[in-house]
């Protein structure tokens, strides 16, 4: 909300004439009403008059600043652009004062043009200092503007980078399973074993995932864990009865969006260091429900949580998951890893909003 009210605000700073017309109408307004007197409607006419004669002369000099003003808002020297803006509205008071004279000599019969003379330097110093109010105005508009534009372009740069960053974490995972799943398929070819077709097509519907997956860096649950049991249908050929898989997947919660390829890492996690700590048979659960408006997301597997020596081994996956939610969802999501009665639980938190 706020970026679109700077946004509407630069539009309109844009076109000076919208806003040199509202604020001319005010000075107007300010003078006519100050000035206003009670006796007669001849007096407020005349005193419309010379106030609306004042105001035109002040604005049309105003526009010429403007032009003036358009090559100095480029310039680097600030001392240069307040010496020019000076020298500028000193001559520009004397104009305004020397024009409302000889106009008013013109067009008001009774205008007693000597007896004035003495307040015209009053007078030229007061239309000095109200262009300069008009041009503090005016400058402080366009370095605004600027500012705006400037953090406008860091603001784009930002989401830029960001981007290239998701992208790039996200290539870093599905290069890390392919060369896993290739060689799952090499342990498991000899001539009596017919299962490598098998695996070669629940491989190539998980790069089907991987690379056609949108552009948002977001897909539903159900797609992620399609994903998840095209890698799991692999494994499974691989280790046979030493692996165990259990899905309890909530229906509500399918349609969920979550970050694309975050749950992959997880699993892969839990079967490759699940196997060094797991007695026997490796058990592999996963679980999303939704709790008080969060959706909760869980990998277990059988087995204890060495931090130490998984530290290094592990790097690529979870910090992918904790870099990924961090920068797609900033505070709406949390990822955890912890040990809990005999299993380790990689352990996601989005908060729907």
């Amino acid at each position: 909300m706020a970026v679109q009210q700077s946004m509407n605000f630069i539009k309109l700073s844009n076109s000076p004439w919208k806003w040199q017309v509202i604020g001319w109408l005010l000075y107007f307004l300010l003078m006519f009403l100050t000035f206003l007197p009670r006796d007669s409607e001849e007096s407020i006419a005349y005193i419309f008059w010379v106030k609306s004669l004042r105001t035109l002369v002040g604005f049309s000099l105003s526009c010429l600043l403007w032009l003036i003003y358009r090559k100095l808002i480029t310039s680097p020297s600030m001392p240069k652009t307040v010496l020019i803006v000076i020298i500028a509205t000193g001559l520009f008071g004397i104009v305004w004062t020397a024009l409302e004279t000889l106009f008013f000599g013109l067009t008001l019969p009774n205008y007693d043009l000597m007896g004035s003379l003495q307040y015209k330097p009053r007078v030229a110093l007061t239309y000095m200092v109200t262009l300069l109010a008009w041009s503090a105005i005016y400058f402080g508009i366009e370095y605004w503007k600027q500012v705006q534009v400037e953090h406008q372009n860091v603001l784009h740069a930002k989401i830029l980078a960001e981007t290239a960053q998701l992208d790039m974490l996200r290539y870093q995972v599905n290069p890390h399973f392919l060369f896993n799943a290739l060689n799952s398929i090499r342990a498991s070819i000899s001539p009596d074993n017919p299962v490598p077709k098998q695996m070669i097509t629940q491989l190539s519907e998980f790069l089907r995932h991987s690379l056609m997956s949108k552009t948002s860096n977001q897909n539903t649950l159900s797609e992620e864990l399609e994903a998840v049991e095209n890698y799991l249908a692999i494994e499974k050929v691989r280790f046979e009865e030493a692996l165990e898989v259990e899905l309890h997947i909530d229906e509500d919660v399918k349609k969920i969006l979550i970050p694309c390829f975050i749950l992959n890492p997880l699993v892969e996690n839990a079967i490759k260091h699940g196997f060094q700590t797991s007695p026997e048979v490796l058990k592999i659960k996963v679980s999303a429900v939704l709790e008080n408006n969060v959706l909760v997301i869980e990998v277990r597997n059988t087995g204890t949580l060495n931090i130490d020596k998984d530290k290094e081994t592990t790097t690529i996956g979870l910090n992918n998951v904790q870099q990924r939610l961090e920068k797609q969802l900033a505070n709406a999501g949390s990822f955890s890893l912890h040990e809990e009665q005999g299993e380790v639980v990689a352990r996601i938190e989005i908060l729907q909003l």
